[in-house]
Formats: structure tokens, sequence, C-alpha cells
């Protein structure tokens, strides 16, 4: 190959401040970054000097960085965003609104989800889907995923114990590995890899957990789960097996750096140290940890024993937002509340939480994450001149503490433009925003909850504090 046919592109984008996030942190100001089928062809500062493109693209009032990775999600779940709020609600009433979470219901969820998740500049995501009520409810999330043009690690649950799971959502073991078969077949591509969940410790019987494990394993692929993630969870593995969640978890010989653990806030403190020592992957969901008043799990402490953590948004049923430069923000400041130290962890620790982290956590780091070459060139472009990003001293910062608005411009996926000028190229938004009222009002009325799950026109005001 010629040095002339080596500076090809199909598309330089060019004049940004472009934000790396490769092994020695660059940043060009101004830079530019070259795509060619696909991929990142060349990152680089000042002029592309030398290279010919098929299209260039302005960036000089943008930052250019990595699509943001999101290392955990439910993206079912919009369709009960904000239905589980009050103190009365409970994991029962999703699970009565789920029953009416159809194939179409579930695509048209999904869609929501992705469209929230592009605007804030996530080009991947994890999702878990659990309630299967409706067998291939887990079809319709893919086709969205498909329809978007995003790329999805989609782990598909299971719980099987009927102590704490209600009889029409117990599934046998066999009939999920054949249907997790069925799924890879018609699924998995270059955008979506389809894997096993078990969905707690404690919620499956211990031949799930370790079968849902082996079926991963055996495809060299990543395993989820959702481990210690309350403290109602350690409560319960107390009580059925005497010890917490990830104790049980070493004793069934499952822990690994296989392992995807989500959440980790119900953990004893013997526990951190056996995170750490099997290398196990830890999704951290700030919001929905605030959200249940749970434990704030030791992030940096875990990463110092050898585990390694990313963050993510949770699903809308336990957090109602989609914003992971939330997550990021939150990540921080909760260590410094439980650490109780004002300095504690910093904006760029945050932000490799949420993209080289993120990516390593779910086995994707060789391909997205970071802005380098040979990577998947999934971009994400937000304009500088958004107030909260001013003045961008430390830029960084701004994006991360004062980012809750940061809504991108433009985000590539594989070089293709997915948003433009902050609107969807591939979802229809005004489409799936009719359908989406529709369908939750559809749901509700059918689990019978109108009278508890409506608009309040006004409300009492109440002279005391709520009582904790």
């Amino acid at each position: 190959m010629t040095n002339q046919e080596s500076r090809q592109a199909d598309l330089l984008i060019e004049g940004g401040i472009v934000i790396t996030m490769d092994d020695e942190r660059r940043v060009h100001d101004p830079g530019f970054v070259a795509v060619s089928q696909g991929k990142i062809a060349g990152v680089g500062s000042g002029v592309p000097h030398g290279w010919t493109a098929g299209e260039r693209m302005d960036a000089s009032n943008m930052i250019v960085m990595p699509g943001v990775v999101n290392a955990h999600d439910h993206l079912d779940q919009s369709l009960y965003r904000s239905c589980l709020d009050r103190r009365d609600d409970s994991r029962d009433k999703l699970l009565q609104m789920a029953r009416g979470l159809t194939r179409e219901r579930a695509r048209t969820a999904a869609s929501l989800t992705l469209l929230e998740l592009l605007r804030y500049g996530v080009t991947t995501t994890q999702e878990n889907h659990w309630t299967h009520y409706h067998p291939d409810s887990t079809d319709g999330i893919c086709e969205a995923v498909q329809q978007s043009g995003m790329r999805a690690v989609v782990s598909r649950g299971i719980s099987d114990e009927p102590r704490y799971t209600p009889t029409d959502f117990v599934e046998r073991t066999q009939d999920v590995l054949d249907d997790l078969d069925r799924l890879e077949r018609e699924y998995d591509s270059d955008r979506i890899i389809i894997t096993s969940e078990p969905t707690t410790i404690v919620r499956c019987k211990p031949e799930t957990v370790v079968a849902m494990r082996d079926w991963a394993l055996k495809r060299n692929k990543m395993w989820h789960i959702h481990l210690a993630q309350t403290r109602d969870e350690l409560a319960e593995a107390m009580e059925k097996v005497g010890m917490g969640s990830v104790q049980y978890a070493q004793r069934l010989g499952v822990l690994g750096p296989e392992m995807l653990a989500v959440h980790c806030s119900g953990l004893l403190d013997e526990e951190v140290e056996l995170l750490g020592g099997y290398q196990v992957r830890v999704a951290h969901c700030p919001l929905t940890v605030m959200r249940g008043g749970n434990t704030v799990p030791p992030i940096w402490e875990l990463e110092r024993l050898g585990a390694l953590v990313a963050v993510g948004t949770d699903g809308s049923a336990t957090n109602n937002g989609q914003n992971p430069w939330e997550a990021m923000k939150m990540a921080v400041y909760m260590q410094r509340v439980r650490f109780q130290d004002r300095h504690l962890g910093t904006a760029e620790m945050a932000l490799e939480l949420a993209t080289v982290k993120a990516a390593a956590a779910l086995d994707l780091g060789h391909r997205v994450g970071s802005l380098e070459v040979g990577k998947e060139a999934d971009v994400a472009m937000f304009r500088r001149n958004q107030p909260h990003l001013l003045p961008g001293a430390r830029l960084i910062n701004n994006l991360v503490y004062s980012g809750l608005n940061n809504m991108a411009d433009t985000v590539l996926v594989g070089g293709k433009a997915l948003l433009r000028d902050g609107i969807s190229v591939t979802i229809d938004e005004d489409e799936v925003a009719a359908k989406a009222r529709e369908h939750q009002r559809a749901m509700i009325k059918e689990a019978h909850l109108e009278g508890d799950i409506a608009l309040s026109p006004s409300w009492p005001r109440r002279p005391t504090s709520p009582t904790p």
C-alpha cells in the first residue's frame, strides 16, 4: 500500500477538540479524526495534511469524543418510567405491567430508550431483559436495536426460584438455554451480542446460575448477573444461604473476570476483596443506588483490589432517566460522600467509567470506547457553545460536572450518522413518542392500575417532612 493510499478516508472530521481516551489520554486542540470503511483510519493534531476524503465535516465548534458506552440498562423499562416512585410501589407493580409487554410494545419501549441514549452521545449499551411473560419480547428489543443502528450487548435473563418470582414468570432453564441459542442465531451480529443472565443469585436455582454461566463461557462471551444489588438482596441471601451474594457466588464457583456483576450495593465488607481478587467486572449504577437508598459501593477500592468498574444508567423504572453524564457525576460525588473526602476522584476518572472502562466491562475494549486507529468509528460530537460548557478552561470538568444537559449534535456508529443536528436519522421520533404513550396507557389499564398510576392534578400540602 502506498503512502497516498494510506491517507484516503471516507470522512474527515476536522477542527474540533478531540478527546481520544487512548492509553495516553491525548486531547488534540484542534484535531481531526479520519474514518474509512466504518473504522478509524487516523487521529491527530492540527490540520489533516495529506488526507483526502469523500466527505469533510467541519467540527471547529465541536467536542469530538468516542461514543459513550452504557454498562447497564433495561431498554424495555421506558414504559414503566415514574410508575414505581412511591413508598408503596414495588417490583410486583412492575411485573403487573410487564404482563402486557408484547413484542411490539417491547420494540417501542426499547426504541424510546435508545433515542434518549443516542441524544446523550451513547453508541453502545448493555441491555438486560428479564420479564418474559410474552416469550418473544426479547425479539422486539433486538429489532429496535437493529433499526437504531446502535450497538448493544443483550443479556437474556431468567428467574426460576418460585419463592421470589411469580409463577407465571418462572421459566425452565432448558427452555431459556434453547431460546438463547435461537436469539444468538437470529440476532448475533456486528452490532448485537446475545448473552446469558441469571437475574440474581437468590432468584435463581444454583444449577441455573451455573448453566447460564456455562452457556456464555462455551461461546467465549461475558455473562451478566445482578449481584448483591441491594440491602434487600443481602437480607435475602443471608436468610436463604447464610452468607452474602458474592460469597455464595464464590461457593458456586462462578466468580471470575468473565462475570459482569451489576450494582454490588449490598456487599459485606469481606466481599469487596473477593470481587477484586477474582477480577470481576462491575457495572455501577449510581442513580439507582441513590433512588433505592442503598449502600454506595467503594468503586475505587474495588479497582485497587483488581476489579474493573464501569457506570451504567440502569433502566427507567429505577432511574427515570437515561443520562450517562448524570451517572458519571454522581459516581464521583457519591464516593466523596461515602468517604467524606471532598477531593476524591476526578472528572477524568468519571469519563473513563463511561468510555474505555465501560467498553472493557462489556468485553468490547478492542472495538469501542476510544478514538484509536483500527477501532470502530463510533463518535459523539457536542457543540462547545452550550452555556453549561462555557467557559472551557477545564473542559472535561464541564462535560462531567455541568453536563446534565449534554445533548449531542452528531453521533456516528461505524462511521454512519445516526444523529444529525440533534435529530435521529434512524428512529422516527414522533412515531415512537405516540406509540409509547399509547402502550403505557394500555399496560396500566390491563394491569388494573388506572387509579394508582395517573397524572395528579393536585396534591395535599404536607406540613412535615416524610417519616424515614
